[in-house]
């Protein structure tokens, strides 16, 4: 059975086992008109997936469309903005912000260098050559210590420069003069992004769809799986019904027959039983099939006769030479006393 990628017979069982329940009962005939009906809906199901996957498919190249138109016109605003901008720009109506100075040439770091130079040079006679280790060891700190007393001064720096370069920004889109493309280009790029949208919740409700489809194929087949054991059942529920409908028959119809029998002897006081040839009271003698009915025999004079309790509760549903060779009886006396009797051997 086709198994699908993120099921597994846990989650299978759980779905299952509510569905399966009302083919308990299900007649043979009636397993076998649902078994039919779910085929169907297999097949209407498969009909479905294939319908969902052209849909995708179709919904996929439409979306892909739509990226490139709009990777199209944001491409043509772009240059037209940056096209302005350099006009812009080329007029010099318009000041960008001068950069802070740089970080390794600004005041701090000189006033840190002179510190460390007059600490060094003290020291140059007493350690030689070593100065400039302590060099680096006055700097480094230094450094780290004007840094740290002057972070708020530095982050304020910072911030207004960004400002200053943000209202330089928004000067140069203030004079921009869009073209008549440039705006059919907007309408275009809301409407290609709504469509976008759309066709993205399309996608999400067919994949969705289409793995509700799956899973339910898969279910369907699993419980055409189990109707293998249904009809098994159903037929030998059905098979047991019609056997024990045959047997209350049989046994009102032997029931007839045996008082045919009684009638049919004489004295009934000197009654002996065909199977053992024993004396007994034909009041307690029940009817027996010489063939037996599962066997085929039929309820008939000729196939029945009087024996004794005991030899009817040992040969049950055996065949005669069968019950005679078990008994140790001889079969051919048996026969010979049945066929005076009237009866078929």
């Amino acid at each position: 059975m086709a198994r699908s990628y993120y099921y597994n017979d846990q989650k299978l069982n759980q779905y299952i086992q509510p569905r399966i329940k009302k083919y308990y009962n299900y007649t043979h005939q009636k397993l076998v008109e649902e078994e039919v009906s779910i085929k169907k809906k297999i097949d209407d199901m498969s009909q479905k997936i294939a319908s969902t996957e052209e849909n995708i498919k179709e919904t996929n190249q439409i979306t892909n469309k739509l990226h490139s138109f709009l990777s199209e016109i944001k491409w043509r605003k772009s240059q037209e903005e940056q096209i302005s901008k350099n006009n812009i720009i080329s007029k010099k109506e318009l000041t960008y912000p001068e950069e802070p100075i740089h970080p390794i040439f600004n005041f701090r770091n000189l006033i840190c260098v002179v510190i460390s130079a007059v600490g060094v040079l003290s020291l140059t006679d007493k350690f030689g050559e070593g100065a400039i280790i302590f060099f680096i060891s006055f700097f480094i700190p230094l450094r780290f210590l004007a840094n740290w007393i002057l972070k708020d001064e530095d982050r304020i720096a910072d911030s207004e420069y960004r400002k200053k370069i943000s209202d330089y920004e928004n000067k140069i889109k203030s004079q921009f003069e869009p073209s008549d493309q440039y705006k059919k280009d907007i309408q275009n790029e809301k409407k290609i992004n709504s469509q976008i949208i759309s066709a993205e919740s399309l996608l999400k409700q067919c994949y969705s769809d289409l793995r509700k489809f799956k899973f339910e194929i898969v279910l369907l087949k699993k419980i055409l799986f189990e109707f293998k054991r249904f009809k098994k059942r159903a037929n030998d529920r059905e098979r047991t019904a019609k056997i024990n409908a045959f047997e209350s028959k049989t046994r009102s119809g032997a029931q007839n027959i045996k008082e045919k029998l009684l009638k049919a002897v004489r004295v009934k006081s000197k009654w002996f039983c065909p199977y053992c040839s024993k004396a007994s009271d034909i009041n307690t003698a029940e009817a027996d099939h010489i063939h037996p009915v599962n066997k085929g025999g039929l309820t008939t004079l000729q196939n029945m006769v009087l024996i004794c309790k005991k030899c009817n509760s040992k040969k049950t549903n055996l065949m005669l030479r069968v019950f005679c060779k078990k008994q140790g009886y001889n079969y051919d006396e048996v026969c010979d006393r049945l066929e005076r009797l009237g009866k078929d051997v």
